[in-house]
């Protein structure tokens, strides 16, 4: 089985002026970043991330600093569209042609296209990069800076799943991986549907996201149930039930959820928790309970597992930048 390749772009620990040019190549395709003014240091900030077929996902996290994306800028990097997640922090500015405020749980739909100019905070967000190509359809009406509550909710949903199953994809799924999402998007950004949209045939399947980022949520409450999920996301018990049928029933589904969960997290090279916080966040009722799932689930214990993560991400971790630059170009033209 061969993974994704990943670059881990990493520059806490690093001399200042080092993390500062890390930081510039790794956004420069996409923005200039610059200090708030002149007496602030200049911004850096980490990404981690994988290329899956000719689309990109990270965890993008950087401290307070400003983004400005001008004409010749445009004029010198590919043409894609970011869709970017902040967990936590947010911005306000100018994206996609208007005057925009993003906060936490909000999507910013960015169209590289157009000159960007914004003040952000430290935020952790997560960042999906789209070749324009790619979506053809989207040609001719004029993206939003982000969209309404609902499908804002679905396509955080849809990001956050993304960036977790990027760790665990290898190279003959990315494909189908790739196919999925950008029928997502482009049911999801139709104009015409925005009625109906979570109606839609190609959105059906959403409702499992969102029960997935319901479990995601609440996955140390103890108040996590069958009745608490359906209600969330607004089906009936018993048509959640039939949901999760296939995958041997939502119970079953949030056990391996968290599991994932902790899995992911582990792979992260930005995440930091101790093994006995992880269990708490992620619901589980003992260290101990904890550590004989996941070698149960996946035949390693915990902290062999972090520690070959650990081990992988130095050896990966990356100041040159010639790969990343390689790629830009390349996204949704090979």
């Amino acid at each position: 089985m061969t993974f994704l390749q990943r670059l881990d772009y990493l520059t806490t620990g690093l001399p200042h002026d080092i993390a500062v040019e890390v930081w510039r190549g790794v956004v420069g395709p996409l923005f200039e970043p610059r200090a708030f003014h002149p007496d602030q240091r200049r911004p850096t900030g980490s990404a981690s991330g994988a290329v899956i077929g000719d689309i990109m996902v990270a965890r993008v996290v950087f401290g307070a600093q400003s983004y400005r994306r001008d004409r010749d800028l445009i004029a010198r990097t590919p043409d894609h569209i970011l869709f970017h997640l902040y967990n936590v922090g947010g911005f306000s500015g100018r994206i996609s042609g208007q005057q925009t405020t993003i906060w936490s749980s909000q999507v910013a739909i960015i169209d590289l296209a157009q000159e960007v100019e914004t003040l952000a905070a430290s935020s952790d967000t997560i960042a999906l990069v789209v070749p324009r190509a790619l979506l053809p359809s989207l040609a001719d009406n004029p993206l939003p800076p982000r969209l309404d509550a609902g499908r804002n909710r679905l396509l955080a949903a849809h990001l956050t799943a993304l960036r977790e199953r990027s760790t665990l994809i290898d190279e003959p799924d990315a494909e189908e991986v790739v196919t999925q999402t950008l029928d997502f998007l482009r049911a999801l950004l139709d104009p015409s549907r925005a009625e109906e949209i979570t109606e839609t045939p190609t959105l059906a399947a959403s409702h499992l996201a969102l029960a997935e980022q319901t479990i995601r949520t609440h996955l140390a409450s103890p108040e996590l149930s069958p009745e608490m999920i359906a209600h969330e996301i607004g089906v009936s018990r018993a048509t959640l039930y039939r949901m999760f049928a296939p995958y041997g029933g939502i119970m079953r589904s949030v056990q391996e959820r968290r599991l994932l969960a902790v899995r992911a997290a582990l792979s992260d090279p930005l995440e930091t928790r101790r093994l006995s916080r992880l269990a708490t966040d992620f619901g589980f009722r003992s260290k101990v309970h904890f550590s004989r799932s996941f070698r149960a689930q996946f035949g390693i214990t915990a902290s062999e597992f972090r520690a070959e993560q650990v081990a992988l991400a130095q050896k990966d971790a990356r100041s040159d930048l010639d790969v990343l630059h390689d790629w830009w170009p390349r996204l949704g033209n090979r």
